[in-house]
């Protein structure tokens, strides 16, 4: 069986105040620690990027930490071309140590453009950007030992020094590497992470760059992520979730990942299609999706995420309960899966 997890990026127009969404995810994360939820995960955007309000995604988790009791927090993602990967490993190790070991921190090598350049970065070539990702996790695996002893990559050439302070071991163990090519993924499975996977990418994707995981030694984690809307029935589900379909799909053309001249679907069910990838539907139809998509290309979290414009707060919790007390004791029943538990 595997277990669920929720991504936010904590999307709202600029105009909307920062701390109703605070807010509303504080209230969703304090549902889903209730409900059971493995993990919960908070995105760092910069200049309203992706319509996000959320530049500071460990400082939230820190926040969470003390209006829950069992679910695990973290990034998806820290932007490590934004930061000192040092500065990050001390920040990290900190928020462990005070949540007596509930942190599960996500890294990341890309940012846009935009955001790169508020803070003077420039986006490199794939090989560059990757090379520098290696690098960092490397000084931030390092720094985690309590010893630096100075021979570090070039790029961050940091003096001898005692790191302060020391995370419990299983800290690395427990973080994830954002993985959207195959070498990320190769990144990944060498320096023992466990990777996170867009809703951007289909199953062969996924099949892909698992392969290239565990074939860099790789052990870890997979989570898979797709948007998920639950509703009592079908119909009402797509009824429901309709509006947050085409606020979503006219935003993916606005942006170029569905093509201009492509006309837009009548159908709502037509507009869950790659690479929006929606899972919407009763429970039921929800947990069969799940199904399919696990015994394509298995995983061992499925990451949702579960607000979108065009939802209600009432309607996003009312979903989650729904992914939780009926799609869930669905899933494990289902004889067609198998696999590890996750940590």
């Amino acid at each position: 069986m595997f277990t669920i997890g929720l991504t936010d990026h904590l999307e709202g127009p600029p105009d909307r105040p920062s701390g109703e969404i605070f807010g509303e995810v504080a209230d969703l994360v304090q549902l889903a620690d209730r409900l059971g939820v493995r993990y919960a995960w908070f995105s760092e955007h910069h200049a309203h990027a992706h319509q996000g309000h959320l530049p500071t995604p460990l400082l939230l988790a820190l926040h969470l930490a003390g209006q829950t009791q069992r679910i695990r927090l973290g990034t998806a993602i820290i932007c490590l071309n934004l930061h000192h990967p040092l500065d990050v490993a001390e920040q990290v190790a900190v928020a462990d140590v005070l949540t007596t070991g509930r942190m599960a921190v996500g890294f990341g090598s890309g940012s846009t453009p935009e955001e790169s350049a508020l803070f003077g970065s420039v986006v490199a070539d794939d090989r560059e950007r990757q090379t520098r990702f290696s690098e960092a996790l490397r000084v931030i695996r390092s720094a985690w030992s309590g010893d630096w002893s100075g021979n570090v990559p070039h790029a961050f050439s940091v003096p001898p020094h005692r790191t302060l302070p020391v995370p419990a071991a299983d800290l690395p163990g427990r973080c994830w590497v954002a993985v959207n090519s195959l070498g990320s993924a190769r990144i990944a499975g060498d320096l023992g992470f466990n990777i996170l996977f867009s809703h951007l990418r289909t199953p062969e994707q996924y099949r892909d760059y698992c392969a290239a995981y565990r074939a860099a030694g790789g052990e870890g984690l997979v989570a898979a992520n797709r948007p998920v809307f639950v509703g009592p029935d079908d119909a009402t589900a797509f009824a429901r979730a309709e509006p947050a379909l085409r606020t979503l799909w006219r935003r993916f053309r606005q942006e170029g990942k569905i093509p201009a001249e492509t006309t837009e679907p009548a159908n709502p069910e037509d507009l869950c299609g790659h690479p929006i990838n929606f899972i919407v539907g009763g429970p039921e139809t929800v947990a069969r999706k799940l199904c399919e998509l696990h015994e394509q290309s298995p995983f061992d979290v499925a990451n949702v995420e579960v607000r979108w414009a065009g939802l209600s707060h009432e309607r996003v919790c009312d979903s989650l309960r729904r992914l939780m007390e009926d799609v869930v004791p669905r899933i494990a029943n289902a004889k067609s899966l198998t696999g590890r538990m996750p940590r």
